[in-house]
């Protein structure tokens, strides 16, 4: 399953051990797979930490594993992940009582568009139509239900789901006529123009629940908490650089996403709209999570925030200990 590796860039060399008055990191910087379902603008903390050397300064060499979404969680907990970037699916998981939970979080709105066949002005038009996502269950599909609801149509009856994978494959679909509507990361949204399609919905206008963020087992945060500090503190460096950087920001937002310079502006806009700079989620966006978990496992009781989230990591970091 994770034959397939998609590297943010080449081994790092041996280190030598930094802070050496507060800790001293082993000699060789360890390995760390964490798992992305698609390369997009929702990892883009990851790529930044990685390109600025701030995994490096950890002790860590961060490599991003290509795993669909509805894998990453159960790999997780199996022990064949570190972890996973997608946060709100791993939320999801642990709200069905698989032992995983998120760490951090740097998205509180999803950055997704919908994007429809030429013509299509409005989500009411979905009316029986045929809608790609990545998987039940997936990011895409809960929020492709909570804005058909709002819409006044019923997920369950009024539109036809159609499992298909990553983002660069639902738009493969969209263009071949298989599906009439898909969502896709707002990365796409250059070459959506350019196909001519129609892209009239931006999800972070309407949806609030969270998006991409650290996902990791129970077990390592029992068996090794001490990386995962390192993980979030350089993670965190990365999200703050993005926020305050953008000269910088917008040029690997280019050569990342391979987007030009008049759309890299336009993709960054879209994300500082969602950003929670803290490395956690809102607490009402993590609350709309958890109610549609709760609706869509069909649950009276309440899921408790413990059930899916550690937040000592981060609030620990940003007390300076």
């Amino acid at each position: 399953m994770l034959s397939k590796i998609f590297r943010f860039g080449a081994s790092l060399p041996p280190i030598m051990c930094l802070w050496a008055v507060v800790a001293c990191y082993p000699a060789h910087a360890e390995d760390v797979n964490v798992a992305i379902s698609s390369v997009g603008l929702y990892e883009i903390p990851l790529e930044i930490a990685k390109r600025k050397g701030f995994y490096k300064e950890e002790g860590l060499d961060v490599r991003a594993v290509v795993v669909r979404t509805g894998l990453q969680a159960t790999a997780l907990a199996a022990g064949e992940l570190d972890y996973s970037s997608v946060g709100g699916a791993v939320i999801r998981a642990a709200a069905k009582g698989l032992p995983v939970k998120v760490v951090m979080g740097w998205w509180d709105r999803p950055l997704h568009i919908m994007v429809g066949k030429a013509g299509v002005k409005d989500i009411k038009e979905l009316k029986n139509k045929r809608i790609a996502i990545s998987s039940i269950g997936s990011t895409p599909h809960v929020m492709v239900r909570e804005a058909l609801r709002r819409a006044g149509i019923d997920p369950d009856r009024e539109v036809i789901f159609m499992t298909i994978g990553g983002s660069s494959a639902r738009l493969a679909a969209l263009q071949a006529g298989t599906v009439d509507a898909t969502p896709l990361d707002v990365a796409f949204v250059e070459q959506v123009d350019k196909l001519g399609l129609s892209n009239f919905l931006y999800f972070g206008d309407i949806v609030d629940f969270p998006l991409g963020g650290l996902g990791v087992s129970v077990e390592k945060i029992k068996s090794n908490p001490e990386q995962i500090r390192r993980m979030i503190r350089a993670t965190l460096k990365g999200l703050r650089f993005f926020k305050n950087n953008k000269e910088e920001t917008l040029e690997i937002l280019r050569r990342h996403l391979n987007i030009s310079g008049r759309y890299s502006g336009r993709v960054y806009d879209f994300a500082v709209r969602s950003l929670s700079e803290k490395g956690d989620v809102a607490k009402e966006s993590l609350a709309n999570e958890l109610r549609l978990d709760r609706e869509a496992l069909g649950l009276k009781q309440e899921i408790p925030e413990a059930q899916v989230a550690d937040w000592s990591f981060v609030r620990a970091l940003a007390a300076g200990k």
